[in-house]
């Protein structure tokens, strides 16, 4: 079976060759067309401009946006830009959501979900994309199905990941990647594939406390928040 990391690899193919941010975005959004996606954003915020109310005020950087007919006139008509729950929800959160999810009163009366579903698309999935130095960073994908397996769902959060890493990168000034030791790298690779901190002790033949350190090690020199944004920084570190 393919693995996840392969699968996201695959989907981000050719990234290295785009100068620039709205490139890559547009070769991310191409490369998820067959699972049905069409509407595409990112972008970042600095989280001083993240109001008390969770509203994130329209400033920051803007990486890439492909909108599907009518959805900007409508968007702004309707005033779906003030208080938008899929962009500043990543302010709140780690992991990827759908726009429809359960549990989270901020998108269950958001006008922005009817809109979307009117323009022929049926839900859509947003990746929080957190950046080094604080900045709140998204990748949003509106999609005209959503049958996506939970496979599927992993690999296009590791891609958009690294597509946004690669966006952040191509619009500011690159750093210096940062040294992972050699096993913090492999860890990493079988995070990506979803091991826990046991399995991975077991494959490599280490302490299930020293996996763990080896993982927490790599997020931090990365400036990761979460497992999956440092193996997402890691492949791009690789492609720069």
């Amino acid at each position: 079976m393919t693995s996840v990391l392969v699968q996201a690899l695959e989907l981000i193919a050719g990234f290295e060759a785009e100068k620039t941010p709205s490139a890559v975005g547009l070769s991310l959004r191409n490369a998820l067309q067959p699972f049905g996606a069409r509407g595409f954003y990112a972008g970042s915020f600095p989280r001083s401009q993240t109001l008390p109310t969770g509203r994130m005020v329209e400033a920051g950087r803007r990486y890439a946006q492909f909108s599907p007919p009518g959805w900007l006139d409508a968007y702004a008509r309707q005033g779906l830009d003030r208080g938008n729950p899929v962009i500043f929800a990543p302010a709140r959160r780690h992991s990827a959501f759908r726009w429809s999810a359960p549990g989270f009163p901020d998108l269950e009366n958001w006008r922005g979900l009817d809109l979307a579903r009117e323009l022929g698309f049926a839900d859509g999935l947003a990746v929080p994309c957190h950046e080094p130095g604080g900045r709140v960073g998204v990748v949003s994908m509106a999609f005209e199905r959503f049958d996506l397996a939970p496979r599927e769902i992993r690999a296009i959060t590791l891609a958009a990941l690294m597509a946004h890493d690669r966006m952040a990168a191509l619009a500011g000034p690159l750093t210096v990647p940062p040294k992972l030791t050699r096993r913090e790298r492999d860890c990493l690779c079988f995070v990506a594939d979803g091991l826990s901190d046991a399995e991975i002790a077991d494959r490599l033949g280490i302490s299930q406390a020293t996996a763990h350190a080896h993982v927490e090690n790599a997020k931090r020199k990365l400036g990761a928040r979460t497992r999956a944004q440092a193996v997402a920084r890691l492949c791009c570190n690789m492609l720069l």
